[in-house]
């Protein structure tokens, strides 16, 4: 049900007031917003995406909690997320502990326009803040391996690519977050000053972080009706996507691939640091190998080939991305330098692990069923 917001503001507004990349978003500090589930009150700004700003809010009842109200920009009219994250609930209603729940969705009016607002459960800091990851003790970034490729299976299973796996979309639930009372809650998200900061997080506790969720489930898409191509930042980048292939579970285990890399290693597998395409084959080339020799000539210069002004654009592959030889560089050598917290027999297994999740060709990588159980094999689990 569409509701009016009911306007509650405070004089410090330039401080306060939620922005976003689309224009003012109309919800101020102490507004009251809500459906017929429920009222939720704006009391803190926890950050903002590409066509989104998130806020925290309080659930108003008998017994009051805290939630991310999430409000999609009023130009962003098909809600892809909403209609994925509705599809779940109705496939079997019991959830995973390791993928964002939708609790509410309603929408709200203003001059500027109609927008959707999303209610999901107040999370942490990603596995983008190499900090983070950094602090994680050691058994917990293997139970974090666990708990995402465990959601991945869930997802799959039912139907869904998330289409956008990358670090920044694996977050962390804050410990113990429903016992705060809102002033313990506002200290340790910190005050926000400028439109464009995001909640600091400084007193949180990092090694205390041990459960991680799957969010932002806007690229995701049914297995049956594969988007033309993904929108995912180039370091998770399928690249099997630059020869001519649709985006598939299979292009999900290779952003999986790479977050499980960024787990262990505080670092991206294969870093291009620019966005060019033709540098991240020649990078998975460098330590994969040679691509397979049927996609020779199929590089799509047309949609994903770097061009320099006033430079004629390279049309032709190198020959060294087909040349039948072994890989020139080592992952078994980076891991041993980036992951010590894991043991000879467990780097050995990961490596394996790895490479049959990156292979090129889509249909020879394994299932994420099967990497559930690899990481729960004994040989990955000795110490």
């Amino acid at each position: 049900m569409q509701r009016p917001l009911l306007r509650n503001r405070i004089e410090d507004v330039e401080e306060v007031r939620m922005y976003g990349p689309g224009g003012l978003h109309p919800v101020d500090i102490g507004d009251v917003i809500g459906s017929d589930n429920c009222q939720y009150e704006v009391v803190h700004k926890l950050g903002h995406g590409g066509f989104s700003t998130v806020c925290l809010v309080r659930s108003h009842g008998p017994v009051s909690s805290h939630f991310a109200l999430k409000i999609i920009r009023a130009d962003v009219t098909d809600i892809n997320e909403l209609r994925i994250l509705q599809h779940l609930g109705c496939v079997d209603g019991l959830g995973h502990p390791n993928v964002v729940t939708l609790y509410d969705s309603f929408k709200v009016t203003s001059p500027n326009g109609t927008r959707q607002c999303l209610v999901f459960p107040v999370l942490g800091p990603s596995l983008q803040d190499f900090k983070v990851v950094d602090a994680l003790p050691a058994p917990v970034r293997l139970q974090i391996c666990q708990q995402i490729t465990s959601a991945m299976a869930y997802l799959h299973d039912r139907g869904i690519c998330h289409g956008d796996l990358t670090a920044s979309n694996v977050v962390f639930e804050i410990p113990d977050i429903q016992s705060m009372s809102l002033d313990q809650l506002l200290e340790l998200l910190g005050p926000i000053r400028t439109e464009l900061e995001r909640a600091a997080l400084s007193g949180l506790n990092y090694s205390s972080l041990a459960r991680a969720r799957i969010v932002d489930f806007g690229q995701a898409f049914f297995a049956n009706q594969p988007p033309p191509s993904l929108g995912v930042p180039i370091d998770f980048f399928p690249p099997e996507l630059c020869f001519g292939y649709l985006p598939s579970p299979k292009s999900d285990i290779w952003h999986l691939a790479c977050v499980l890399w960024k787990v262990h290693c505080s670092a991206f597998i294969f870093p291009t640091f620019f966005e060019i395409f033709e540098v991240l084959v020649s990078n998975a080339v460098l330590y994969l190998g040679p691509l397979p020799q049927h996609w020779m000539g199929r590089f799509d210069y047309e949609k994903y080939g770097y061009r320099e002004p006033g430079i004629e654009q390279v049309t032709t592959e190198p020959a060294v991305w087909f040349e039948d030889k072994p890989p020139e560089q080592s992952v078994l050598g980076r891991l041993s330098t980036k992951a010590p917290h894991l043991t000879a027999c467990q780097r050995e297994e990961f490596v394996k692990l790895l490479r049959d999740m990156l292979a090129f060709e889509p249909d020879n990588r394994l299932s994420a069923e099967d990497v559930v159980k690899r990481l729960n094999s004994p040989a990955f689990l000795d110490e």
